[in-house]
């Protein structure tokens, strides 16, 4: 595969990262031995050489018995290592070069990837002491209630020990008010596995319904979506968040004015009418 420096120029434009570290780019007629490209792009001879095996780098020309790269080759082996670093396989970006010559626009590539792989919350873990998280609960959680909550990924432990990342301040927030009104931390830590299990259950259903009837018919071998699809896929995408959050958050709702009904009301009623009769 050999992509034309105007489209190795375009895709070093639209993937996030892909010049990092670079104070300046790179003379238009710059010219690389194996190793001199290897420096440059913070690789090892060994992968360049693999990456030509894959058919993922084209052989450089041979000058004499030298094998002199280009800065097209720097491009693409800038690309392949950001999107190594994104996560996805050597099999993967073969099969995203093979599209990207076949006139797949990266724009919406890129669109689609970034509604995938963007955080569905913008909330950022916040690092706090030991000793502050224990205070936040006015030190009613014991070792085995942490021991959960880090099994739960509502915290993770730091290296030194003493710290810890809390993955959202808000569930830790609403836990340490309830904990506050006499509810166990346990028991709140147990609510919260239940609720996660019954989510992920109705996100793989609602996702799966979308696989299903939506992009089953580029399914088939070969079938890549047409370019004027890219963008309304990213958009269902995106609109699956709102959507998805305007669903949980009536149905659940529902679901706490039915059971605020069914534990509380009696309980209310008799207390109403103990008043009453005080009066």
């Amino acid at each position: 595969m050999t992509l034309p420096d105007p489209t190795l120029s375009f895709i070093a434009q639209y993937v996030p990262h892909l010049n990092k570290g670079d104070a300046h780019a790179p003379p238009p007629d710059r010219e690389y031995t194996i190793d001199e490209l290897a420096r440059a792009t913070e690789t090892t001879t060994r992968n360049i050489r693999a990456y030509q095996e894959r058919g993922l780098l084209p052989p450089p020309k041979l000058r004499g018995r030298k094998g002199i790269y280009s800065n097209a080759h720097y491009s693409r082996l800038r690309l392949i290592g950001d999107l190594l670093e994104r996560g996805y396989t050597l099999s993967t970006i073969g099969d995203l070069l093979a599209a990207l010559e076949q006139g797949l626009d990266l724009r919406n590539f890129m669109g689609i990837e970034s509604a995938l792989t963007s955080p569905w919350t913008d909330e950022e873990p916040v690092l706090m002491g030991i000793d502050e998280l224990l205070a936040m609960f006015d030190n009613k959680v014991n070792l085995g209630s942490i021991d959960k909550a880090l099994k739960l990924d509502l915290v993770r432990l730091e290296p030194d020990g003493k710290t810890v990342q809390v993955r959202s301040m808000r569930t830790m927030k609403a836990g340490a008010e309830l904990v506050s009104t006499g509810i166990p931390f346990e028991d709140l830590l147990e609510i919260i596995q239940m609720l996660r299990g019954n989510v992920e259950r109705v996100a793989n259903e609602l996702v799966k319904l979308v696989a299903e009837n939506v992009l089953q018919k580029y399914d088939d071998d070969d079938a890549l979506p047409p370019k004027e699809d890219l963008p309304q896929i990213a958009d269902l995408i995106w609109r699956l968040r709102p959507l998805a959050e305007m669903a949980v958050h009536a149905e659940l709702a529902r679901a706490m004015e039915k059971a605020t009904n069914h534990f509380l009301g009696d309980r209310l009623e008799k207390i109403i009418q103990g008043l009453e009769t005080k009066k």
